[in-house]
């Protein structure tokens, strides 16, 4: 049943494929590596020549970038931190990537050599830049200022006031720090205000910060933790939820109005009840990453092959709830049916049969 949901003919006979064109797949995008260099001391920057069929980028978006390693593909998504200029030059991108030792995929990203061909998807998410002629605070954290410096460096017309707020640990740790730095001393309407965590407490940014954030569009990008507590701060300060746009890696969500939004918005995780030979498994399941991940990072051990939906070695059957295709952002019915746990995300509380 499964089988007849498949959106390309390509993903039947990709076993066949692969042995004329040995790394095609479906929906992906040849990306050649055209450089790589250390931009701090634990994050890759990593610059690609892409396939003529791409078809671009909004500053702030991201890729999945998927490699084959031990037999299978894995991938994981990365924002975009160089221009749009960039792109247009010379149909090349740049991924930031922080590099976390014992991890299984970020430390192959140092192995990639030179003409080295990968895969990558098309352009994903709605964290980019909606509204340029007002007023916008930008806030960063880490390696969260790889998609909001993207979105700053690419604009050209400015039209309205921006102030950027960049809290990063030790300047050898901040990220295309000279490219804001020369950016803030060329463009009169951009303000740039360094934070370092090794010398200023968190409340004093966010303080200094909040008398910013009236009447502005705000995006906010850093870790999760980060994040959850800025977004607090600033609801706790009068700012309306649906001004505060945050990164969310997976395919685009339609926006909530404003008048919409009630009770807590922390959304990133769903609960999760995984059977498994009559035994049920509950799990807070990210909205960010796949059911099979889920399941994996709580010791539970579903069959899987490709890890991208085409093998269907994963599917299982959904007792209730719903899933959202990472593929194509398509939502599942609430009932039972089949579904694929690699390439299916949480939206609601799910009952699911191993």
């Amino acid at each position: 049943m499964m089988l007849g949901n498949q959106p390309a003919l390509s993903r039947y006979l990709l076993p066949i494929i692969q042995q004329f064109s040995p790394g095609f797949l479906p929906g992906h995008f040849r990306a050649r590596v055209s450089g790589k260099y250390w931009a701090t001391a634990d994050m890759l920057q990593l610059t690609f020549r892409v396939s003529k069929r791409w078809q671009g980028f909004f500053p702030g978006q991201h890729v999945l970038l998927t490699l084959r390693h031990n037999g299978r593909y894995i991938s994981r998504p990365f924002s975009i931190c160089s221009t749009l200029a960039d792109w247009q030059s010379t149909r090349s991108i740049a991924l930031c990537c922080k590099v976390t030792s014992g991890a299984e995929f970020t430390p192959l990203l140092n192995q990639l050599q030179n003409e080295t061909v990968v895969n990558i998807s098309a352009a994903q998410g709605d964290f980019h830049w909606q509204q340029p002629a007002l007023p916008a605070l930008f806030i960063a954290a880490g390696s969260g200022i790889t998609p909001i410096a993207s979105m700053l460096l690419s604009q050209r017309h400015w039209l309205a006031p921006v102030s950027l707020y960049y809290r990063y640990r030790g300047s050898e740790n901040a990220a295309l720090l000279v490219q804001l730095k020369q950016l803030a001393s060329r463009q009169p309407l951009f303000t740039l205000t360094l934070s370092d965590s090794r010398v200023e407490p968190a409340a004093d940014m966010t303080n200094a910060l909040l008398p910013q954030a009236k009447d502005k569009q705000i995006y906010l990008c850093g870790p999760a933790g980060f994040m959850q507590q800025i977004q607090q701060r600033l609801t706790e300060a009068g700012v309306a939820l649906c001004t505060i746009h945050k990164e969310q890696f997976g395919p685009a969500l339609p926006a909530i109005p404003c008048e919409t939004i009630t009770g807590d918005a922390d959304e990133s995780a769903r609960q999760t009840t995984f059977i498994r030979a009559g035994s049920p498994h509950q799990v807070a399941a990210s909205t960010q990453h796949s059911l099979l991940h889920a399941a994996e990072q709580h010791g539970l051990t579903p069959s899987f092959g490709c890890r991208m939906g085409v093998c269907f070695q994963c599917v299982c059957d959904k007792v209730s709830g719903q899933v959202r295709d990472i593929r194509t952002g398509a939502l599942s019915g609430n009932g039972a049916e089949q579904i694929q746990l690699c390439i299916s995300q949480p939206v609601t509380e799910l009952v699911i049969k191993l």
